[in-house]
């Protein structure tokens, strides 16, 4: 992960040598010169795993899904529009102009906010792990 890609308010998993640790999404509170602060305690860039976004994510992001478009999964939020399958998002605007695909969440934060220059908000009490089933 390289420092000029993150911003304050991004979600992470933190590599560490507590397995529980990797189940818990983290947000960089403060950004240094050569370390980012998550949690009060300062890591290398190189410790963070970025979040792959998934429908959940999207979700719990302010997206709701088009139940009318049945070969694709189409997601909006505001004046956006997004396609979600293995490889992310491809992020569009009402115009249907192409911005650019993306593949973590991060990455989705970052062109929220340039875009519109306001957070996303993601509720990560309501999105479930990965050792936690869906219901049927």
């Amino acid at each position: 992960m390289k420092l000029p890609s993150l911003r304050i308010g991004n979600f992470f998993k933190v590599q560490s040598f507590y397995e529980d640790d990797l189940h818990r999404t983290r947000r960089v509170t403060e950004i240094s010169r050569n370390q980012v602060q998550v949690d009060g305690k300062w890591v290398k860039p190189d410790h963070l795993i970025p979040i792959s976004i998934t429908k959940q994510i999207l979700l719990h992001s302010g997206f709701t899904q088009f139940s009318w478009i049945t070969d694709s999964s189409v997601f909006e939020c505001d004046h956006f529009k997004c396609t979600l399958n293995d490889n992310g998002v491809s992020l569009f605007c009402d115009n249907l102009k192409n911005l650019r695909p993306v593949k973590h969440l991060h990455e989705l934060q970052n062109l929220y906010f340039d875009l519109t220059g306001e957070e996303l908000q993601t509720n990560f009490n309501a999105i479930k792990s990965p050792s936690e089933k869906e219901p049927a």
